[in-house]
């Protein structure tokens, strides 16, 4: 797939020097000074992808265990409010037909519970979403709610299992697992393992638990591009949801991913939804 160049740089062009700058700011404090923490792993990779702005399109694949492939087109814009502390998220589908129209808001809030909207356009009617609902399927994918809307690291308890390597790149591993029942209860999720690649920390790779321990889903995000080298800030261009319990998968490819254009606070609202 051709990428718009204005996503950004191919992070193996400047793999070293990015990830150098990256990771020495984030281990500059003297609590860093030995091993970094699972915490301190998982704040530095999810801030690494918190945009001021962003405005994007992408092709959403759904492939069932039969290997019949839905393919959705959609575009969407995100931008923090409430002075950094949010961050919101409206995604717009423009086709097939069936699905035209249909769009979801995201907004995970700091310290408090996240907001989800849906808009359906056979209902004509914006419907508003329970913190529940983040552990269902967003739009009939692999992906839920909560996978769009984003797990804040202050609602898990993060540790360092040490180190790894996914193929030949080197990794940490840090295993998470619920804060409290209710993060647990909303997700669907009781535990997450993640492997954060130790060249600038990005997230490439996630596995799913259930509270019984079982393995549901596998993340894995490549085509990472630097959008932001100086702010440390990255994007895959590619995340591939596996279901392992049903045999789907999902693939977001984004074809294009702006984070210099403004987005107004208005364009992010509910009202939005239907326009």
């Amino acid at each position: 797939m051709n990428i718009d160049m204005d996503v950004g740089t191919p992070l193996n062009l400047s793999r070293r020097q990015f990830g150098a700058s990256l990771f020495a700011g984030m281990i500059a404090a003297p609590a860093l000074a030995g091993e970094p923490s699972g915490a301190e792993l998982m704040t530095a990779s999810y801030n690494a992808t918190r945009f001021a702005n962003a405005r994007f399109t992408a092709e959403l694949a759904l492939a069932s265990r039969t290997g019949n492939v839905q393919k959705r087109a959609l575009k969407g814009a995100a931008k923090l409010i409430d002075k950094g502390a949010s961050s919101a998220r409206l995604i717009k589908f423009s086709s097939p037909a069936d699905i035209s129209g249909v769009a979801t808001l995201t907004v995970e809030r700091g310290g408090r519970a996240d907001d989800l909207w849906i808009y359906l356009p056979s209902f004509r009617r914006v419907r508003r979403l329970v913190s529940s609902n983040r552990a269902d399927p967003w739009v009939g994918s692999d992906f839920s709610l909560g996978d769009i809307v984003g797990h804040k690291v202050g609602d898990w308890r993060h540790m360092l299992a040490g180190t790894d390597a996914v193929g030949e790149t080197p990794v940490w591993r840090v295993d998470s697992s619920p804060g409290n029942a209710v993060v647990a209860n909303d997700t669907g999720y009781g535990r997450r393992k993640s492997w954060l690649r130790k060249s600038d920390l990005t997230l490439i790779k996630t596995e799913f638990y259930d509270p019984a321990g079982r393995l549901i889903k596998i993340l894995v995000a490549d085509d990472i591009r630097i959008l932001d080298a100086r702010a440390g800030k990255v994007q895959p261009m590619r995340l591939t949801m596996r279901n392992v319990q049903r045999g789907s998968a999902s693939v977001m490819r984004f074809t294009s991913f702006r984070i210099t254009d403004a987005v107004s606070a208005d364009e992010v609202a509910p009202a939005a939804l239907q326009s």
